[in-house]
C-alpha cells in the first residue's frame, strides 16, 4: 500500500479487544490516518515499533508483560514516535502528564476527546528525547519515585560498575552488561539484558564513566555497546541500521558513522 506523504500512520497497543476496536473505529472516520497495526500488549507493538516506527503510538498504561511506559522506555529516543496514552489513572496522574506536556486519553473518552488528541499530535508533535524525557518524568511522578540530582561519587561504585538509584532502592549495573543507552532529557536509560534502569545524569558525565573502546555514540542521544552488536545495515542518506541480538535495532545517524567504521571494516 502507498502511504500519502502527509498520512498519519497509527500503532496501538490495548489488552482489552473493546477498547483496540473502540479505537480503531475512531480512527477509521479521520482523514490521513493509516492504522499500521493494532496490538494486544506491550511486546507486540514494541516489536513492530522498531521494525517500522510509526509516527503515532496509542498506548494503554496497564498491560500484561511490558506496560505502556516499559514501551517508551525501550525505544531508541532518537527515533521516537509521538504518543498518546489511554489510561484509567486518577486526577494525580493527569495532572503529571499535563505538566509534562504528554498527551492522554482518561478512560472512557468520547470521539471529540479523541479528535482534540490527534489534532494535538499533528499541529504540536513531541518526538526524540525530549519526548522520552518527559514520557519517563510523568512516569515518575505517577509511581512517586523521587529524583536526586545526580552526584558522580554517589553513582559510581567502581571502574566496572554504576550504582542506579530507584527512589530508595540502589541496584549495581555492570557496566560490561550494558547492550546500549540512551538519553531523554535529564535521564539516562541503561539497557540491560532487556531491562532498563532510570539514571539522573548527562550523557558527557556518563561517557567518561564508560570505556572508549566499547561504548561508541550512534546518534546525538544513544550509545552502544560495540560487543552486543550482530549485524550492521546500511540505510538510505547515508545512515546505518545496528541488530542487537534478535531484540533490538538501532539506527546510526550519518554524523556518527564513522564511529561504527571498525565494525564495518
Amino acid at each position: 500500500m502507498t502511504r500519502g506523504l502527509n498520512s498519519l500512520t497509527v500503532m496501538l497497543a490495548d489488552d482489552e479487544p473493546l477498547a483496540r476496536d473502540y479505537l480503531e473505529e475512531l480512527l477509521k472516520g479521520m482523514p490521513d490516518i493509516e492504522v499500521v497495526g493494532s496490538f494486544k500488549n506491550g511486546g507486540e507493538i514494541l516489536k513492530a515499533c522498531r521494525a517500522d516506527p510509526p509516527k503515532l503510538l496509542i498506548l494503554d498504561i496497564e498491560m500484561p508483560g511490558l506496560t505502556g511506559f516499559d514501551v517508551v522506555k525501550k525505544l531508541q529516543a532518537d527515533d521516537m514516535p509521538s504518543i498518546i496514552f489511554a489510561t484509567a489513572y486518577d486526577n494525580y496522574a493527569v495532572d503529571a502528564f499535563d505538566l509534562n506536556a504528554v498527551d492522554y486519553l482518561l478512560k472512557p473518552f468520547d470521539s471529540d476527546r479523541f479528535a482534540i488528541a490527534i489534532e494535538r499530535v499533528r499541529t504540536q508533535p513531541l518526538s526524540d528525547a525530549s519526548l522520552k524525557g518527559r514520557l519517563i518524568s510523568a512516569s515518575r511522578q505517577i509511581q512517586k519515585i523521587a529524583d536526586e540530582p545526580f552526584s558522580p561519587s554517589a553513582d559510581r561504585v567502581d571502574a566496572g560498575r554504576l550504582a542506579v538509584r530507584d527512589g530508595r532502592e540502589t541496584e549495581l549495573v555492570v557496566i560490561s552488561d550494558i547492550d546500549w543507552v540512551d538519553a531523554a532529557g535529564d535521564y539516562m536509560c541503561l539497557h540491560v539484558g532487556g531491562k532498563t534502569h532510570i539514571m539522573r545524569s548527562t550523557m558527557k558525565e556518563l561517557l567518561e564513566k564508560l570505556p572508549a573502546d566499547v561504548f561508541v555514540r550512534i546518534h546525538r542521544s544513544t550509545i552502544v555497546n560495540v560487543h552486543r552488536v550482530t549485524s550492521v545495515s546500511s540505510l538510505s542518506k547515508g545512515e546505518f541500521r545496528l541488530q542487537l541480538g534478535s531484540e533490538t535495532s538501532l539506527k546510526v545517524s550519518r554524523n556518527y558513522r564513522k564511529s561504527i567504521a571498525s565494525l564495518l571494516n
